[in-house]
């Protein structure tokens, strides 16, 4: 009897432990896709302005951009260390994500050619760094340039959820405590 009781308590306690989350997009509706790698939901429609713009006006359109009650959107963030630029929002999209012109997965009119990030280039302020959803290639263009814009914010746009516990779970500790229970009070 012990014997079962340690094996029923040890298997709970793994499978308690082994549970993991994986980082995903989430479609949370009416246009908007959450990516909890990054905590930052995006437009879902990729080309949301429907028009290239200047970097400046691609900056402005996304900070007095209301979409969904939102009004703090902004363009990605542009980090690119080394051989790949999975640091930055949108390299993440593409090298980690798999999203493209080709793939876009939840996204939709992800247009071949580049977009803007929010990222001025530190070394010379009359560029700013873009990216290329058909390529996943990254790079400086002149702000007077006319590039693609694609909003995103900072954090869920969901309320916070209550995670809820598996039901094997509860079934396992729920018989392992009535067993310890049981053995206990003999």
């Amino acid at each position: 009897m012990k014997g079962t009781l340690r094996v029923l308590v040890m298997t709970a306690l793994c499978i308690a432990i082994s549970v993991t989350a994986n980082a995903a997009l989430l479609d949370r509706g009416n246009g908007l896709i959450y990516d909890d790698d990054l905590n930052i939901t995006w437009l879902q429609n990729a080309n949301y302005a429907g028009i290239t713009m200047t970097w400046a006006d691609a900056n402005t359109w996304a900070a007095d951009l209301m979409f969904q009650g939102y009004e703090d959107w902004r363009l990605p963030v542009f980090d690119c260390t080394g051989t790949t630029c999975t640091g930055g929002e949108m390299g993440h999209l593409y090298e980690m994500e798999g999203i493209s012109s080709l793939t876009p997965g939840v996204y939709t009119d992800v247009r071949p050619s580049m977009y803007w990030s929010g990222t001025e280039n530190s070394e010379d302020t009359s560029m700013a760094y873009r990216y290329n959803f058909k390529s996943g290639t990254d790079g400086v263009s002149d702000k007077t340039l006319t590039r693609y814009a694609w909003a995103v914010r900072d954090g869920d746009v969901a309320p916070p959820v209550a995670p809820e516990p598996i039901s094997s779970i509860l079934f396992l500790t729920g018989g392992a405590t009535m067993g310890i229970r049981r053995f206990f009070h003999k």
